[in-house]
């Protein structure tokens, strides 16, 4: 417990004294009194006496306990830990100001913003006093520091205060205080001002978990300042929204859209769709703390690129700005595969005319396969050959050359899904060139090499497999006894490999060899089927058809130009190859007419790099669909939307935040929670209890007269 006003106390107790040595100063003294029988009068003294005695020390106790009541509502005394900053400390000192303006801060309680509340808490600590310099940061994606360093100008940061709003965008905690702690670094050996550090936040749990607090110089006063209410807010938000499949003209496709109850009972929720010039209206019962996804069927009639929104309606719930999530769906013709490989077209018995008819299956002559399927001479790649193409298929491909590599890396890069069968040992080499051309974007889990000379890979059969994730969770129930069947020759050994992510390989062998890998490389995604498809038995007129589709699904769902992108961080996106070069593209923001210029919007930037058009922005902002046109012609599309995880209000224990994540610092925690603030009212009582004490005094004085 510590005191608002300690000296207080020290008058108090001077106070206190004073109806004690009042009393004894004005005790009666002994008068002689001439009587001729002292019999009745002694009996008739001492009943007095006694009276007199109750009534005195009755009196003495409720004036010495009015004073002291009085001397504690003075002092206003606050409950838990003491500040380790505060305004009412004197001294040199450097002292800089974290304000968290995340999404979460904009989450209403009892109809007052979280960051309403955070600005007025951090306005006492910005206050001007001698010897005082202070510093402001904004804490978001990216923290804004209002000057380079401590400053005495506190108007200016007060103002910058009163202007700040929350962000649809997340905390980065480590960033700001990095950030602090240059600003709190001694300036030599002789800078022995006080170093303190105020941070103002919900403490959300999302953000603050990897915290660490030893970026900060070890001598630092840490003070933290909780908005966050007593309870957390109910909160009803949507997560994600979109369209999963091939997205082709005329195909089915699942519009999907996840929503979070974050509250503690069952919600009915509704949604309302648009896409592509469609309206759609879902409906569901969500459980309380989880997530559910709602899902239907639609049909895409639209070409191009078709902004879409979701909504939640008649939702009342603690923060609106998550209650509507936008995203692009990119509709495009009958899906054109390339079929890079060696292997003569039309010869039956290979592996490339199997791997044809398996990626267009409803295909009912050759004619009709040749119109979705184009086989590409591995000699002669250039990118204007893969360039329409939507997904790229490598089998038996031969030796592939540097010009080559280089071609699938960037198309890899950005976003283009490559399927390789590894049917012979050469791919080895193209597997490890192709890795390293991509960069550190693309970290398989395995490496693939030649099997050892005189061992044969045959009548393989799958070991494990991965039954909840594409492709294999399509086939059910029905896929331990389909996969049993299989048999599998060819191929390459493989070994895992450091820095890589174990759930990328989706099964393995009976000789713990990788079977099939799926790995992620910056906006596109690799596939790796390690099998000799015309030597293996039971997959070509098996599973071969809906396992590459479900495969393919998954690859193009990875796709991130259909995929949402979140507001404040750095935004790096390549335009598709049909956009052309950068001169006579503009960025049009959400809800701007189409004269408007990237001059008077800020849109990031379009630049010339390598093979294609790279879309650079710092800070992208605000939520919405942007487009990028040609004249008129939109040729890409983004959506711009807040982390899903900042509508998850729960926030971070004060035990966690002053011990694990401290790191030996001295770390105060106060919070503006309604019982907090009951206890730092207690002033209140205390002055209740000297009225009443007052008033049962003269009570006592009236009943007890003599």
């Amino acid at each position: 417990m510590s005191f608002l006003h300690p000296w207080a106390i020290w008058i108090g107790a001077l106070a206190v004294a004073a109806p004690v040595v009042i009393h004894f100063l004005t005790r009666p003294r002994p008068v002689r009194v001439p009587l001729s029988t002292l019999r009745f009068v002694r009996e008739a003294v001492r009943q007095q006496r006694a009276r007199h005695r109750l009534r005195n020390l009755l009196i003495l106790s409720l004036r010495t306990l009015a004073i002291a009541m009085l001397a504690l509502a003075v002092a206003q005394p606050r409950w838990g830990d003491s500040a380790a900053v505060s305004e009412h400390q004197s001294g040199d000192a450097l002292r800089v100001v974290i304000l968290d303006v995340s999404q979460s801060m904009g989450a209403t309680d009892r109809g007052i913003a979280a960051i309403e509340r955070a600005r007025t808490t951090a306005s006492r600590f910005l206050r001007y006093r001698p010897g005082l310099q202070a510093n402001l940061i904004l804490a978001g994606a990216t923290p804004k520091t209002v000057f380079e360093g401590p400053s005495t100008n506190f108007d200016a940061l007060r103002d910058e205060l009163d202007t700040c709003r929350a962000l649809p965008e997340r905390l980065d905690v480590n960033r700001a205080l990095d950030a602090a702690g240059k600003m709190l670094a001694a300036a030599g050996p002789n800078d022995t001002r006080r170093r303190e550090l105020v941070v103002v936040s919900d403490f959300q749990r999302a953000n603050w978990a990897m915290a660490d607090f030893a970026r900060l110089p070890e001598d630092t006063q840490i003070q933290l300042e909780s908005v966050a209410p007593v309870e957390t807010p109910p909160n009803v938000a949507i997560l994600r929204a979109g369209v999963r499949g091939r997205n082709s003209l005329g195909t089915a496709a699942q519009l999907e859209v996840e929503v979070g109850n974050f509250t503690n009972t069952t919600r009915k929720v509704t949604v309302e769709v648009t896409v592509g010039g469609s309206a759609y209206r879902l409906n569901t019962t969500c459980p309380p703390q989880r997530k559910t996804v709602l899902s239907e069927p639609i049909t895409l009639r639209h070409l191009g690129w078709q902004p879409g929104e979701a909504k939640l309606t008649a939702i009342d719930d603690a923060m609106a700005a998550d209650d509507t999530r936008c995203f692009v769906v990119q509709i495009r013709p009958r899906p054109v595969y390339a079929l890079i490989t060696r292997e003569p077209d039309g010869r039956r018995t290979s592996s490339s005319f199997y791997l044809q008819r398996a990626l267009a299956p409803d295909g009912r002559s050759e004619e009709s396969a040749s119109a979705q399927v184009v086989r590409l001479d591995p000699a002669n790649l250039d990118q204007a050959r893969l360039a329409p193409v939507d997904l790229i298929l490598l089998d038996h491909p031969g030796k592939l050359s540097d010009e080559s590599i280089r071609l699938l890396a960037a198309l890899l890069r950005r976003g283009r899904p490559i399927i390789y069968v590894t049917g012979e040992s050469i791919d080895a080499t193209n597997l490890k060139l192709l890795a390293d051309a991509a960069g550190s974007g693309l970290q398989m889990p395995v490496e693939f090499v030649p099997p050892d000379r005189g061992r044969d890979r045959r009548n393989l059969f799958i070991q494990t497999v991965s039954h909840t994730r594409p492709p294999f969770n399509a086939f059910g129930d029905k896929l331990d006894s389909l996969t049993s069947t299989l048999r599998f020759n060819g191929g390459l050994d493989s070994r895992k490999r450091d820095g890589g992510v174990a759930d990328d390989v989706l099964a393995t062998y009976s000789d713990d060899s990788a079977c099939l890998v799926l790995t992620s490389s910056d906006a596109g995604v690799l596939a790796t089927l390690n099998a000799d498809l015309a030597a293996s038995r039971g997959l070509i007129n098996g599973p071969i058809v809906p396992l590459l589709d479900e495969l393919i699904q998954q690859m193009f769902a990875f796709n991130r130009s259909d995929r949402t992108t979140e507001c404040g961080e750095p935004l790096l996106a390549y335009l598709p190859n049909e956009a052309g070069a950068a001169a006579g593209l503009r960025i049009v923001p959400p809800k701007s007419s189409e004269a408007a210029s990237v001059e008077t919007v800020p849109t990031g930037r379009l630049a010339d790099e390598g093979v294609g058009v790279a879309w650079h922005w710092t800070k992208p902002q605000p939520p919405g669909v942007y487009r990028v046109l040609r004249e008129k012609e939109p040729v890409f599309a983004l959506a711009l939307n807040a982390p899903a995880e900042e509508s998850q209000l729960d926030v971070l224990e004060p035990d966690v935040l002053k011990g694990r994540l401290a790191a030996g610092r001295n770390v105060a925690y106060h919070g503006a929670a309604l019982d907090t603030q009951r206890r730092h009212d207690s002033w209140a009582w205390f002055a209740v209890a000297c009225v009443v004490c007052v008033l049962v005094e003269l009570s006592s004085l009236l009943i007890l007269r003599t």
